[in-house]
């Protein structure tokens, strides 16, 4: 069964499952740079494509702010 949760970022609520471990890991190197730094919006967009359920077709763009954006990021990260 996978595992979910609801969480709230600003007045958004998003329906998000955890698409297991490894793609996790994956995830997190594929997104780092050659010197080891997050590249944010790469991270972000994998975590709208492959880890939200709901609200379906959700983009870095329909996020009101940089800090929003960033809040949905940590949310998303202590969730998986």
């Amino acid at each position: 069964m996978p595992k979910t949760k609801e969480i709230t970022v600003g007045d958004k609520k998003f329906e998000i499952e955890n698409p297991g471990v490894r793609w996790s890991l994956d995830h997190d190197y594929n997104c780092r740079d050659r010197n080891g730094n997050i590249k944010n919006t790469d991270f972000v967009e994998g975590l709208l494509e492959n880890v939200v359920v709901e609200p379906a077709g959700f983009t870095l763009e329909d996020f009101e702010s940089l800090d929003e954006a960033m809040e949905f990021q940590q949310k998303v990260r202590n969730f998986l």
